[in-house]
């Protein structure tokens, strides 16, 4: 069940018999040449939505921006601050939070944005908001971990991944018409983070983090998909049932 396609009196409805948000966040950030500047937010998107429809959870619309000013010299690319991340993940949870939902999940398709979002649930936590909060990002599922190794091994990377190309080439393949499929060569750096935008660019120069993306394909991408929502549902499945501390 998609928020952004219901009405009021829906979601009132929905609230009578279920506490449970999807909210997917993700990012605006190039991804190499061969892949999409959307590839986080539409992975996060495409996993939160496929689970919310398998446990019948209602998802709340993408947070498409995240935090990438590390991306900031690649063209395309637009990030939110740390401050403006935390501001905007606090206001969504006191919404929604006002309205019923005790069980925000954050379904996340960048790594970047898991610190600003810790801060934000501690900051919720401050301001006696009740209920359970909490980040899923799909990559770090054992099921997609385990599909990784086997068939990317070493050259999964940490940016621009095949992983994530292959699943955001299962869910916009049109997009992929022009895109560079030429193997390139994968080169491990040894490197420090956090990195300027200018550091990224002299050490990546063309967005690859140690990854092989030239190794995505749709099949692929869709296996992906199904193992991250196999793992999310049954993640989220504990987390229903988990019962809730009353206030005092």
């Amino acid at each position: 069940m998609l928020l952004e396609e219901c009405s009021f009196p829906e979601v009132e409805a929905y609230l009578q018999k279920n506490d449970t948000l999807l909210i997917p966040i993700g990012a605006v950030e190039q991804h190499s040449p061969y892949g999409l500047i959307g590839t986080d937010f539409i992975a996060a998107e495409a996993v939160a939505r496929s689970a919310g429809e398998k446990l019948g959870i209602m998802v709340a619309p993408t947070v498409n921006y995240g935090i990438s000013p590390h991306h900031m010299q690649f063209a395309g690319s637009a990030t939110f601050s740390p401050n403006t991340m935390i501001a905007v993940c606090c206001d969504l949870i006191r919404s929604f939070a006002g309205h019923g939902f005790r069980r925000i999940f954050f379904i996340n398709g960048h790594g970047g944005n898991r610190h600003a979002l810790r801060t934000a649930f501690q900051q919720s936590k401050m301001e006696n908001i009740p209920g359970i909060l909490e980040i899923f990002s799909w990559y770090e599922c054992t099921g997609v971990k385990r599909f990784n190794s086997k068939c990317f091994d070493h050259k999964e990377g940490r940016h621009a991944t095949p992983s994530e190309i292959s699943l955001t080439m299962h869910m916009r393949p049109e997009a992929f018409t022009h895109k560079e499929t030429s193997p390139g060569k994968v080169d491990v750096q040894d490197t420090y983070w956090p990195m300027t935008a200018a550091e990224m660019k002299t050490t990546y120069p063309d967005g690859r983090m140690d990854s092989a993306p030239w190794l995505a394909d749709r099949e692929t991408g869709a296996a992906i998909l199904s193992a991250a929502v196999d793992d999310l549902c049954k993640k989220l499945s504990h987390y229903m049932e988990m019962g809730l501390v009353e206030q005092r």
